[in-house]
Parts: structure tokens; C-alpha cells; sequence
């Protein structure tokens, strides 16, 4: 700014000048009324927008404002839209969900995508934190993304898994709890073993494998004879670690859910069906989508009517006869009857008129085992089952 007297005192500058010839310099003029009228109007609307909004905080709380509006109060009216929507938009299915067993919701190819599909959201918000997002397990807990079913992978076995849950349990040191340091060591290396299909070579394994009655549960060479206890045998661990042999030993030294215990082993998984936190539609979605993610059990569709055969009514001739032509009709029907059926119970017929009556009896009944097999082969040729 230069230092020279003001050479415009009554211009209504600020005596500021930004250059030797004083010709840039600073006005001190008022804004303009538009402008001013805009930061009245804006002080306005600040003072009706707090009235209206909540905004001031009130007395340890904010002010609900004349409006009595929240965001809260919009995301819980949007979320009810979407419901609603939902309902009306997807009734039939839910409906159907709601109606049909679990057989038919997976058999219905439609019905079992729409329960696959919405029950992503429910296993990621209640079995996710467990099993992992896509069912991979964690430290601790089983996958359920491959086809090896602690409990069985049938679709009623899965129902009562989810529905009712399951408590593990495993005596600490062998059944009898008579298992000392050295034999739990040397057993475990037997478990190991057997996960590697060599169990046959560790002899001392399997004679402390006998005294600590593990057969009782896993059975005599590890494979349990129900699903009620872990398959020793396939290389898939119920208690995952890095060091798997360490976690073999602790399992079998502390056993599993064992009271008093803080080395046991946990495997408690809730009662969802019991709980409240799902209802009952949603549980078949869980069990369904459970099912499709494991690899659950083949589900056989029921056989159709026109696909049952005719039992046969007696050992006569012509009851065997009866029951092989009318089999052999639905076959036919069905086009899946074989070729010489039909010629066998033409030559039946010709045995029995020629009085070869042992001869006709076995040829009938040979024709309708095969009508009957054709008719199995209808029934089941085009059966929906989980996908991989």
C-alpha cells in the first residue's frame, strides 16, 4: 500500500491503494440490496427451519421441531414400504413357502431359487458370524459348503439341526477316562492316521483307540454308523487348527463341551427354531438354503401316479401275466418300455398254451421286472436335486 496521502478523500475508499499510481484501490461501498435482502431472508428461514426441524439440543435431548420429524422416523417408514411392497409383491411364494414341505420347496425348481435367494440375507445375519459368509467355517466352527454332514444332509435332519441345535459332547481322556499323556499322544497320532487312510499300520494306535471306547461313537474303523459323531476317517476336522495334530490331542485330553474345563473344546450351536429371532417360513428358507450350499442329501421326488406299477395280485400265470401287461402299458405310455417285453409276454403266452407252465410263469414274471424297472426309469429321469 503506498504511504502518500489519500488522493481521492471523498470517494468512499478505504485510503488502500495496491500500486504506485494509487489507480487500484478498495471501495468501501455497500453490497448490494439483492444480496442484502437474500442474507435477510436466509436468517429468516434458519430461524423457521429450527422451529420447524428438530436442531437445537432441548434439555439434554434436541428439539423434535413443529414437524416432529427425524431421519429415524423416515428410514422406519421406508423400511415399512419395502415390507409391504415385499408382501404383495412376493405373497404366492411366501404363501407356498409357508404351505409346503420342505421335499416340495426344494423339487420346485421356481419355489427353491425364490428361498435360496431371500435366505442369503437371514444365514448372513444369524449363521455367517460362524460358519462364514459363504458357509466356509471359522476357527471352531464346521463348513457347511461341502458335503460332509456331522449331524446328516438330509433335508429332515438339517430342519432338526437348525431347529432344535446341537450340543456336542466328547469324554475328556477316552470314554473311561482312563488314558494317560503318552497314550492320548500316541492315540492322536492314530486319529491322524486314519484321516490318511493308514490306520491299519499304527497298532498300538488301535488297541488304545479300543480302550478308550472310541468305537462306541466313531465306530470300529472310524466312520460312525449314524450321523451323531465326526467321520475319522475323510481328512475333514470339526476343530480346524494349524497345528491339526495339537487340536487332536487337546480334543481327546479335554474332551468336548466338558464342564469345569477351560481347555475343552466348544460346539454348541443355538435352537433357531426355538428362539423367536426367525419364524417359521424363514426357518424353511434357512434349511433349504443350507441344503443347496452343502450338498445336501438327493431329494427323490414321489412317484407319479401313471408311473406306479401294478403289483401282482398271486403266483398264477395269469396274475404274473395281468400285472406284466398292464406294467408294460404304462411303460409304453411313458415311452420308456424296453424293446422285448412286449416279445416276452408273447412267448409267455405261447409256453403256457403249449403247456410249459413253469417255463410261461418264469418268462411273465422276467417281463414284468423289466416292465416295472422301465417304469423306475421313467419315474426318476427328470428329478430336481441340489445344485452344486
Amino acid at each position: 500500500m503506498s504511504k502518500h496521502k489519500n488522493p481521492y478523500p471523498g470517494e468512499n475508499n478505504t485510503g488502500h491503494f495496491w500500486d504506485d499510481d494509487s489507480d487500484i484501490r478498495e471501495l468501501n461501498n455497500r453490497p448490494p440490496r439483492w444480496y442484502m435482502w437474500a442474507l435477510y431472508m436466509g436468517t429468516i428461514s434458519i430461524i423457521i427451519y429450527a422451529f420447524y426441524y428438530p436442531s437445537i439440543p432441548w434439555f439434554g435431548n434436541h428439539n423434535t421441531g413443529s414437524a416432529n420429524w427425524t431421519q429415524i422416523s423416515e428410514m422406519k417408514e421406508s423400511v415399512q414400504q419395502l415390507e409391504d411392497y415385499r408382501q404383495t409383491r412376493f405373497a404366492d411364494q411366501e404363501k407356498a413357502i409357508q404351505e409346503k414341505s420342505l421335499e416340495e420347496i426344494v423339487l420346485d425348481e421356481d419355489l427353491r431359487d425364490y428361498a435360496v435367494k431371500t435366505a442369503k440375507v437371514l444365514f448372513g445375519d444369524n449363521c455367517a458370524a460362524c460358519h462364514g459368509a459363504g458357509g466356509q467355517g471359522n476357527v471352531g466352527f464346521p463348513v457347511l459348503a461341502d458335503d460332509d454332514w456331522l449331524y446328516g444332509g438330509t433335508l429332515a435332519q438339517i430342519n432338526a439341526t437348525v431347529t432344535y441345535g446341537k450340543k456336542g459332547n466328547m469324554p475328556a481322556k477316552g470314554m473311561l477316562g482312563n488314558l494317560n499323556d503318552q497314550e492320548i499322544e500316541t492315540l492322536a497320532d492314530y486319529v491322524m492316521d486314519l484321516s490318511q487312510g493308514k490306520g491299519k499300520d499304527n497298532v498300538a494306535g488301535k488297541a488304545l483307540y479300543t480302550k478308550g471306547m472310541c468305537m462306541a461313537c466313531h465306530g470300529p474303523n472310524g466312520k460312525p454308523p449314524a450321523p451323531t459323531a465326526a467321520n475319522l476317517t475323510d481328512g475333514i476336522w470339526r476343530f480346524r487348527a494349524d497345528d491339526q495334530r495339537a487340536s487332536v490331542v487337546r480334543t481327546i485330553k479335554h474332551g468336548v463341551n466338558k464342564a469345569g474345563d477351560p481347555n475343552t473344546q466348544d460346539a454348541d450351536m443355538p435352537a433357531f427354531g426355538k428362539s423367536g429371532v426367525i419364524n417359521a417360513a424363514q426357518l424353511k428358507k434357512l434349511v433349504v438354503y443350507v441344503h443347496q450350499l452343502g450338498g445336501g442329501a438327493k431329494v427323490i421326488p414321489p412317484t407319479p401316479p401313471e408311473f406306479l406299477p401294478v403289483a401282482t395280485n398271486g403266483s398264477s400265470f395269469d396274475a404274473v401275466l395281468s400285472a406284466a401287461e398292464a406294467n408294460y402299458k404304462k411303460a409304453l405310455s411313458a415311452k420308456m418300455a424296453w424293446r422285448d417285453t412286449g416279445a416276452m409276454i408273447k412267448e409267455a403266452k405261447k409256453l403256457h398254451k403249449a403247456g410249459k407252465g413253469d417255463a410261461a410263469i418264469a418268462l411273465a414274471k422276467k417281463a414284468n421286472t423289466q416292465a416295472v424297472n422301465a417304469l423306475a426309469q421313467a419315474a426318476v429321469a427328470d428329478f430336481a436335486g441340489p445344485r452344486f
